[in-house]
């Protein structure tokens, strides 16, 4: 079992760097200004992002030659640099989203260490790694309810680890959202909306913000029973298999709404920031047909690799 995940995940990730890479050249043409600010300040954060991309294609391919050709032990342990990383790609790229939300590049001659001390970073990442490692648990339980000869050991190892992650995510995910009050009030309104009192310039992302929350409070609960069945020694395979769809879905939303809470700008600065516009490269016409196929595409095969 473990070696058809592995499979599955080398598949999904060699595929999903594919797509991160057209997804990057094509950005990088699109907002050229962008791509400067983002080499020059923060050169450092998208090097810890390159390094994990470097190491990770080598050790993911002795990792899968050694299987079953060495020491289970020694080959577990190769397992750790590998997971670390695959992990330094996320922790070295989000430090971008944190530069969007809370750009330091206007202060001038700005050492390149500072970008460290971004205070919307350690919340950022502590709910995406936190995220993930749970999305993660509770797909894998969902996999393991569609096969024929269950493990039900295996499935209340993967649904307890989901349901422990939830109490941690949900703490990070508070905490990003009181930093975002501080330093991003113009992203907390379009998240929080009238319902918490503000005053968001759209309503196109609180609807979404609070349909996920709806969906991983359904998450928590049919996580649950999904656990307290596999107690008695029984798998509710249409719950657990719910329980990757509705965790799926929630990173669908959220990713929906972390990232398009800014518009229409690019870079935020308070209650307002740098419009999209103005550091668009106008050089490359691009029909709204055109627009719309690139970010179904986009949607379509992202999803799809995760």
């Amino acid at each position: 079992m473990a070696r058809d995940m592995f499979r599955l995940m080398v598949v999904t990730e060699l595929f999903g760097g594919v797509w991160g890479t057209i997804l990057t050249v094509f950005m990088a043409g699109l907002f050229p200004s962008m791509t400067a600010i983002f080499t020059r300040v923060y050169f450092y954060p998208i090097a810890i992002a390159l390094v994990g991309i470097l190491l990770s294609i080598p050790l993911i391919a002795i990792y899968w030659h050694l299987w079953g050709r060495i020491d289970p032990r020694t080959h577990s342990l190769i397992g750790v640099p590998l997971a670390i990383s695959v992990l330094l790609v996320p922790v070295g790229f989000r430090y971008l989203f944190a530069g969007l939300d809370y750009p330091q590049y206007v202060t001038g001659d700005l050492n390149p260490l500072t970008v460290f001390s971004n205070p919307v970073y350690p919340p950022l990442i502590a709910h995406t790694l936190i995220g993930a490692m749970d999305i993660g648990a509770f797909v894998t339980a969902s996999v393991l309810a569609t096969r024929r000869n269950l493990d039900i050991r295996s499935v209340r190892i993967a649904l307890g680890t989901g349901l422990v992650l939830l109490v941690p995510q949900a703490i990070a995910g508070a905490y990003y959202f009181t930093v975002l009050e501080r330093y991003d009030p113009y992203i907390a309104s379009n998240i929080a909306g009238p319902l918490l009192g503000y005053d968001p310039s759209t309503a196109m992302f609180y609807p979404a913000f609070y349909a996920a929350i709806a969906l991983t409070i359904a998450l928590g609960a049919a996580a649950l029973y999904a656990f307290y069945a596999v107690m008695q020694g029984r798998v509710a395979r249409p719950v657990v298999i719910s329980t990757g769809l509705l965790a799926e879905a929630v990173l669908v939303l959220m990713e929906y709404v972390n990232d398009g809470s800014r518009y229409p700008y690019l870079f935020i600065s308070g209650g307002s920031g740098i419009p999209i516009t103005q550091l668009l490269n106008t050089l490359i016409p691009l029909p709204l047909i055109a627009m719309y196929t690139m970010l179904l595409s986009t949607f379509i095969f992202t999803q799809s690799s995760r």
